[in-house]
């Protein structure tokens, strides 16, 4: 109802009250015409007016709070329209939980997600939907939220469909600051843990050979050191060099001299296990753990190592041999020493391998 027509209901009703006003007065106490009661009776007429004023004002006032009311109500819907728009068209899964674990709202995006439709979720446990380890740690986050009253973010992988999420679990407080449930805003970071871990792998990773890079080596080296001083068993590192590199680069070009740490790097990955650490941390320069081998098979490993670079060189289709000199060191837990002097130690081995001819040719 708008404010024109509130203001003419108020105006018919004074007009009805004047007409019933002078009918009861015609008929119980006057002598007079009806005309003479209806509109020229100067007391009755004054007391009728100001009835009429009253009415025109209280239709004013009611039409303008019918009004205001309209307008705050429309608000109201067109603010609630603009939630569900926003909460239903997100890619991100909203849902609301109570006390109980129990669904009280889902977006259909999270419905699609869990293969649901309709309303037939309210009331239903989180554990209706998912495993018993997925549904321990999901509570505990929840009765994180409802003890503290406080807001926070945590990763998950899904069970479901193996992808991560980033969950925003936030209270749903009552008037007296109660909090009565858990809002969970859940992204799909899938893709971003991927990019995070292309990422790291790219910055472990030496681009030319597929191989660690010094930054990856050092890394996982460090880790293998903490573990060999944790279990008390030594780990040895091969330090290898190729012989002639920069010859074969000025000779062929640096597109050979690539192509001979492609191969040497392919012949490493063969030669040794996946377990094994293996890196290319300068120009020509390689290392590598082998992991858990005991001490009776390092040379095995190293002369094995020799013998298939020696079976590449028989049958290359190139004119230049890839030779190869390889340092060894050991740690030894009850005298430890730094990683970086670890691989001094083979350094030097290995110029002595060279000064004795222990190469490949």
């Amino acid at each position: 109802m708008n404010k024109t027509r509130i203001i003419l209901l108020f105006l018919f009703l004074s007009l009805l009250f004047w007409v019933t006003d002078s009918v009861i007065d015609y008929l119980f106490h006057y002598e007079e015409s009806f005309v003479y009661v209806f509109i020229q009776d100067k007391r009755e007429l004054s007391f009728r007016l100001i009835a009429v004023v009253f009415f025109l004002f209280a239709g004013i006032i009611t039409a303008r709070i019918f009004e205001k009311s309209a307008l705050v109500q429309g608000r109201l819907s067109e603010s609630e329209e603009r939630y569900r728009s926003l909460v239903e068209s997100t890619e991100d899964s909203i849902y609301l939980i109570d006390r109980e674990y129990r669904y009280l709202f889902m977006n259909k995006r999270h419905q699609q997600r869990m293969g649901l439709i309709g309303d037939n979720y309210i009331g239903k446990k989180y554990a209706d939907f998912h495993s018993e380890k997925e549904t321990e740690e999901f509570k505990k986050q929840v009765d994180k939220v409802f003890k503290t009253g406080r807001s926070f973010q945590e990763e998950h992988k899904s069970e479901r469909d193996r992808k991560f999420f980033l969950r925003t679990l936030s209270p749903v407080l009552d008037k007296d600051g109660t909090v009565t449930g858990v809002t969970i805003v859940s992204k799909d970071i899938t893709r971003l843990k991927e990019l995070e871990k292309t990422l790291h792998t790219l910055s472990v990773t030496d681009e030319l050979t597929g191989l660690y890079n010094r930054r990856g080596f050092f890394t996982l080296a460090e880790q293998q050191l903490k573990l060999a001083n944790r279990s008390k068993k030594g780990i040895y590192l091969l330090y290898a060099d190729v012989n002639l590199l920069k010859k074969i680069n000025d000779t062929y070009g640096h597109a050979e001299g690539d192509r001979a740490l492609k191969i040497i790097a392919s012949i490493l990955k063969k030669n040794y296990r996946e377990s094994d650490i293996i890196a290319r941390i300068g120009g020509d320069e390689f290392v590598i753990i082998p992991v858990g081998t005991a001490d009776d098979k390092i040379e095995v490993i190293r002369n094995r190592f020799y013998k298939k670079l020696d079976e590449y060189n028989e049958n290359r289709d190139h004119e230049y041999p890839i030779t190869i000199s390889i340092g060894l060191s050991f740690y030894d837990p009850s005298n430890p020493i730094t990683l970086e002097e670890l691989i001094e130690e083979a350094d030097r081995d290995m110029y002595r391998s060279k000064k004795t001819g222990k190469i490949t040719s």
